[in-house]
């Protein structure tokens, strides 16, 4: 029997880690822009400066034939060094010094985990490793389907995360992801990948730059992922809750557009930005798409997470809680 899916469901991006002193798309620029390997191959010095969308860059580097295998190494070294370095940032935001607590963070993402009813899901669209270092995993254990659980302690502060090699073959992960009991389990599903994972031949899977869904349809795990994004979010009473997302990837958009269109999803926002700058730069594109989103829209909240999950208490913000778990 097919597991029922549970109402709520969280949606992160970029600016979700961008409380944790998270780099957003400018600040990974300078860091590859920087990086040693990519400051010895002019090929790469003169790219990055004619363009500011590292994740164009990268692809074209990476895609293209105007570049050398050396180019590629080194702009790969570039993108792994500026993850490191955001995956150091993540493990130092403790203590005092951190705006966010940790035991709100910890219950706002078990809010969103399974329970004895249904199956639960934070979907990402982030690399890093901020939700496996801050998931506490005191009621929740958390899971990855496809890969096993990655779960990293923030107490460890364990720098040294190998690399894992998705399977490509992923039918028997699909029969034991069907199968498995999962009332305890927190799904994290990471739809453009992770900065540890990559292909038999060394080769990072993350989905950045032109072209996404060609390179999400090229790795089966992520094509799995994608599906059952679609899946999720057009399942019947689906509430979506968006933190830190800029609605910038059209594919990404299509899904949760058509949800709405089709299934009367609500879509629920946590941005920084006023409502009316945020109305403003989502419909600047004449998309229809993004003329749904803002006709979805159902609950909007201008802050940061650091107003969620602020360092002085124990829970995330009750307005949040009664409108996404209506509790």
């Amino acid at each position: 029997m097919t597991a029922k899916i549970r109402e709520p469901v969280l949606l992160t991006g970029a600016g979700f880690t961008h409380n944790f002193g998270g780099f957003l798309a400018d600040q990974m620029w300078a860091r590859i822009f920087n990086h040693e390997q990519v400051q010895k191959r002019s090929s790469l010095v003169t790219l990055l400066k004619d363009n500011f969308d590292f994740e164009s860059a990268y692809n074209e580097v990476m895609d293209g034939n105007s570049y050398t295998s050396e180019d590629q190494l080194a702009v790969n070294q570039a993108v792994k060094s500026a993850y490191d370095q955001l995956d150091e940032t993540i493990r130092n935001c403790w203590g005092p010094a951190c705006p966010i607590s940790h035991q709100g963070m910890g219950s706002l993402l078990e809010a969103f985990a399974s329970n004895g009813q249904g199956r639960g899901y934070i979907f990402t669209l982030n690399q890093d490793f901020l939700v496996e270092r801050w998931h506490s995993g005191t009621n929740k254990i958390l899971r990855t389907p496809g890969v096993g659980i990655q779960h990293l302690s923030p107490f460890t502060n364990n720098s040294n995360v190998p690399p894992y090699t998705v399977p490509q073959d992923i039918t028997a992960e699909k029969a034991k992801y069907d199968n498995e009991y999962f009332s305890s389990l927190l799904y994290y599903v990471k739809l453009h990948g992770s900065m540890n994972w990559q292909t038999g031949d060394g080769r990072g899977v993350l989905v950045i730059g032109g072209d996404k869904p060609g390179q999400i349809y090229r790795q089966p795990l992520l094509q799995w992922y994608f599906e059952l994004f679609k899946k999720v979010l057009s399942s019947p009473n689906r509430r979506l809750l968006v933190i830190g997302y800029g609605f910038r990837d059209t594919h990404v958009n299509e899904v949760i557009a058509q949800a709405i269109r089709e299934d009367g999803l609500p879509v629920y926002v946590i941005s920084p930005k006023s409502p009316r700058d945020f109305k403003r730069e989502l419909l600047k594109d004449p998309n229809e798409d993004k003329k749904i989103l803002w006709q979805g829209l159902a609950g909007y909240w201008d802050w940061a997470l650091k107003d969620v999950c602020p360092a002085n208490q124990s829970y995330f913000a009750e307005e949040v809680r009664k409108a996404i778990f209506q509790y």
